[in-house]
């Protein structure tokens, strides 16, 4: 499907580009350097959500605002907009951003997913338990 064509924002210092994971190009602003910080955005909104908090955070930390499935100037699709498939696509995300871990800042909707990716995060590096 489409990625919006409406005019981006401005935003100092922000770099835009689009990651494609799980069969959709999300887009990204990303700011700073330093350890990474992903925001996910609450509904109905995008990126730009976080433009009072970026900077505040820019200094010595690399953030990811991320615009989920769907949102902002991230690509649709017909299905994935349950919050497990919104957490598989920030992890995904993670994964082809090379980040083995990153803190995650949410608010509203996109709580939710936060909460789900760190779950997922967790339960994927926890150590298998020995067989009996």
């Amino acid at each position: 499907m489409t990625i919006s064509e409406r005019p981006m924002p401005h935003l100092e210092g922000a770099t835009h580009r689009q990651v494609r994971v799980r069969g959709v190009r999300l887009h990204l602003a990303e700011f700073g350097s330093g350890d990474p910080v992903v925001l996910l955005h609450g509904f109905p909104q995008h990126w730009y959500a976080w433009r009072h908090v970026v900077p505040l955070l820019a200094d010595g930390h690399r953030l990811i605002c991320v615009d989920l499935r769907g949102f902002g100037w991230s690509e649709q699709s017909r299905t994935g907009y349950d919050t497990e498939s919104l957490a598989a696509d920030v992890l995904a995300l993670l994964d082809e951003l090379g980040l083995e871990q990153a803190v995650i800042v949410a608010h509203s909707w996109g709580a939710g997913v936060g909460f789900r990716v760190c779950e997922r995060a967790r339960n994927a590096s926890a150590p298998s338990s020995p067989s009996t």
